[in-house]
Formats: structure tokens, C-alpha cells, sequence
């Protein structure tokens, strides 16, 4: 035994009256925001969903969410997601348009994020317009699966056992969770927090405690449950951990500096900046990432022919369970 474990810890200095003040308005603060982001998610969604159909363009869907969750007084946590078929996530449209369609057949995902005051909730649901057999139930086992993990969400359970309850939902409607994403922990300004939430039984996990929120994320496969990235990114965050670098073009450093500003460390999408900026974005965003102090989010597919849905939620942990936010 070393002498600092003989050694009696020092009493720890009783908060003052004005720290434990300050503590509770921080914490009806921070519940107040993520109700008020979870009631304008809801609201988004219930308004988006009904114009996913056949013929209609990713960009119109994505900038008419985005443009829904501003009109309703909230912010964009991180550009709206709209992937398709064997895309799983990250998908949000390029700086010059690519002109992606949704077609009949496709298995449609959106996955949006609100924030009010940093404080975030993350929501996705999936829209089926593919009348093949194999996936009438597709959209059902992530639902079921969620709906599952909720139930067992309380202070001090482990989400690794989450993670096998999800696992064993998913496989038993003969789909495949995908092990590189899951649910995670939200912490202000931070969408994938610390703590994660597993979609397999084998993987680790951690422990929830009160006041935590977290977003419980399912995935289902038609493939092997695997992703991989993609040669394309159109969404960026800041590195928070990146010390100071040499930057050789201008436009960098206004990029930098504009997202510092506007972003913080949530993600954005690189055509947010071309209502500020009109020229040397792509270069400049290249050089950031390059030096460090952007990281790129790439789209993630599963193989070509696979089919994949999704359903999220965020809740907050509370003394005897939870509430759900979205």
C-alpha cells in the first residue's frame, strides 16, 4: 500500500449558498433547453416525414428541415442527415449540389439534430418506400428494438446490456446491427459525448447516471452489419484539441475563425459556409483538415445492394428512469 493511499483524504469544502444556487439555475437551465429542443425536433419531424416520397430532391428535404428547425427559434446541431439505401449516416448535401433523388424502392433515413444554448437532443426516423417482402419489417426492428432499450434506461445500468437486448431485437427480425455506430452520450455543445451506447452485446459500454442524456441509436442491416468510409465528406467539426498551426491561405483563417464563432465544436456542413464565404472554401477546408484542426466526417455505407434503417432518440436520465425529449 503506497503512503498516498495511507493517507486520510482531505474533507471536501461544503459548497456556499451561492455555488449550490448557482448549480441549480445551470441545471433548470440546461432541462428547460433540451425540453424546449426535444418539442421542436418533434415538431420537425412530424412536418418533414410526409415529404419523403418518390421524386423528391435530398437538398429540398435537407435545407427545408434545417430551414424549419431556425423558423421554430431553434439551431442545427449538426447538418440534417438524409441517407439512402446502403448509406447509414453523414450523408448531408455537397456544396454544389449533386442532384440525388429519392427514388421508388429506397429505404430513406433523416437524422437531425436541435440545440438551444448548446444543449442538444439527436432524433432520426426512416420512411420505407420499397415494397420488396424481406423489408416490410425492417423499419419495425429498430423501432421495437428502441423501444426495448428504453424500458431498461435507469441510474446505474450498464449499457452494455442494452446493447445485447438491441442486438438480440435486431437479429431476431433476420437483420444485423451495425457495430461501428450506435447511441452515445450528449453533452452541451458535444454531440457524441463520452459515454457510449452499444448496438452489440460484445461491445463495452458504460454506466448511466442521473441527469446524463443520452440518445438511444438503432441500426438495421439487410448486409453484414459493417461500415466503411466513403471518399466523400460534406460535414466538418472542430478540433478542440488542435494547438496553434501555421496556415498559409487567407481563406482558412476566416474559415477558422467564422467557425469558431458559429459553430463551436458542433459539426456543420461545408455549404452553410457559402452563405458567408464565396470563393476558397473546398481549399480551405482541405489545408484545415489537413493541419489538424478540422476533422471530417465521411459518409458511411454499408456494401453496395444492402439496405439499412434507422431510429434514434434522446433522453435524459432521471432518479427513477428517464424522459424521453424527442
Amino acid at each position: 500500500m503506497t503512503e498516498n493511499q495511507n493517507s486520510k483524504s482531505k474533507p471536501q469544502k461544503e459548497k456556499s449558498e451561492e455555488e449550490l444556487e448557482k448549480e441549480e439555475e445551470e441545471k433548470r437551465l440546461k432541462i428547460e433547453s433540451l425540453r424546449k429542443a426535444g418539442k421542436i425536433a418533434q415538431e420537425v419531424k412530424k412536418f418533414i416525414k410526409p415529404k419523403i416520397k418518390v421524386g423528391a430532391k435530398a437538398i429540398d428535404i435537407i435545407s427545408t428541415t434545417e430551414g424549419k428547425i431556425e423558423e421554430l427559434d431553434g439551431n442545427c446541431a449538426f447538418p440534417v442527415n438524409l441517407s439512402i439505401n446502403n448509406i447509414a449516416a453523414h450523408y448531408t448535401s455537397p456544396l454544389k449540389d449533386d442532384g440525388l433523388t429519392i427514388n421508388d424502392g429506397d429505404i430513406v433515413k433523416i437524422d437531425l439534430g436541435v440545440h438551444i444554448e448548446g444543449y442538444i437532443v439527436d432524433t432520426a426516423f426512416s420512411v420505407n418506400l420499397n415494397e420488396n417482402k424481406s423489408l416490410e419489417n425492417i423499419i419495425q426492428a429498430t423501432e421495437v428494438a428502441l423501444e426495448a432499450a428504453k424500458m431498461m434506461t435507469k441510474p446505474k445500468v450498464h449499457t452494455k446490456e442494452m446493447g445485447k437486448k438491441i442486438e438480440s431485437i435486431v437479429k431476431g427480425f433476420k437483420y444485423n446491427p451495425i457495430k461501428e455506430l450506435g447511441g452515445h452520450q450528449i453533452e452541451r455543445w458535444t454531440v457524441h459525448g463520452e459515454k457510449s451506447l452499444p448496438e452489440l452485446g460484445t461491445q463495452g459500454g458504460d454506466i448511466m447516471e442521473d441527469g446524463e442524456v443520452f440518445s438511444i441509436e438503432i441500426f438495421a442491416s439487410t448486409g453484414e452489419g459493417t461500415v466503411h468510409n466513403t471518399r466523400n465528406a460534406f460535414i466538418y467539426e472542430l478540433n478542440p484539441y488542435a494547438g496553434r498551426v501555421p496556415l498559409r491561405r487567407k481563406t482558412s483563417k476566416q474559415l477558422l475563425g467564422f467557425i469558431n464563432k458559429n459553430y463551436k465544436t458542433l459539426p456543420f456542413a461545408e455549404r452553410w459556409l457559402a452563405k458567408e464565404f464565396r470563393m476558397g472554401i473546398a481549399f480551405g477546408l482541405q489545408e484545415l483538415v489537413q493541419q489538424g484542426k478540422l476533422q471530417a466526417h465521411y459518409v458511411l455505407a454499408e456494401k453496395k445492394g444492402v439496405f439499412v434503417a434507422q431510429s434514434e432518440e434522446t433522453i435524459l436520465i432521471t432518479e427513477d428512469g428517464f424522459e424521453e425529449l424527442t
